[in-house]
């Protein structure tokens, strides 16, 4: 079964993955050519070991189906090689880094429900509490009302379920979503 890209869609491979050092760096791989990335397209690893195939193209963002798993990247974490465009990075690493997203995910899932408490990023505020969960994401209840966030915006700190943003940007993006809802 193939799963979303959304819970990991913000996963960025070149910059989840550490790469060797300045001096592999400076004998990088030349750049994927944009025709090779492409919906379709076989994805190697740094080794030449298939991993996956190109999904979706949009924008700057390749997704990635890799196992069943989704991984979206930046056009420029490919790099040419002998067999197609590869990923900067060997196939073992690129599977961890999946297999621990979609432990996060779950774990988020697993929080996410009526009654919690969401924090900020710091985990300094509590920005509001989940009323319900939509096919959108989850209701929360805060102090200027109720709004719907995705559940891409959530993550589990060590002080529980919080949201990618500081108090000050959320209010901030609250605000500034209900101005464009009145004007709009």
């Amino acid at each position: 079964m193939h799963k979303s890209f959304g819970p990991i869609a913000a996963l960025f491979l070149a910059s989840a993955i550490p790469l060797a050092g300045p001096a592999a760096q400076a004998q990088a791989p030349a750049p994927a050519p944009a025709a090779s990335l492409v919906v379709g397209a076989k994805v190697y690893d740094q080794n030449g070991e298939e991993v996956g195939q190109i999904a979706k193209v949009s924008g700057d963002r390749v997704a990635v189906s890799i196992d069943g798993n989704g991984l979206v990247v930046p056009k420029n974490a490919f790099v040419k090689s002998a067999k197609g465009p590869a990923l900067k990075a060997p196939k073992e690493k690129i599977v961890a880094v999946l297999r621990q997203a979609e432990a996060d995910a779950a774990a988020v899932d697993g929080a996410l429900k009526p009654g919690a408490e969401v924090r900020s990023a710091d985990g300094a505020a509590v920005l509001g509490k989940v009323t319900a969960m939509a096919s959108q994401g989850a209701v929360l209840a805060t102090s200027e009302g109720n709004i719907t966030m995705p559940r891409a915006a959530f993550f589990l700190s060590a002080r529980g379920l919080a949201m990618k943003v500081n108090e000050k940007q959320f209010l901030a993006g609250v605000r500034a979503a209900r101005a464009q809802k009145k004007g709009g």
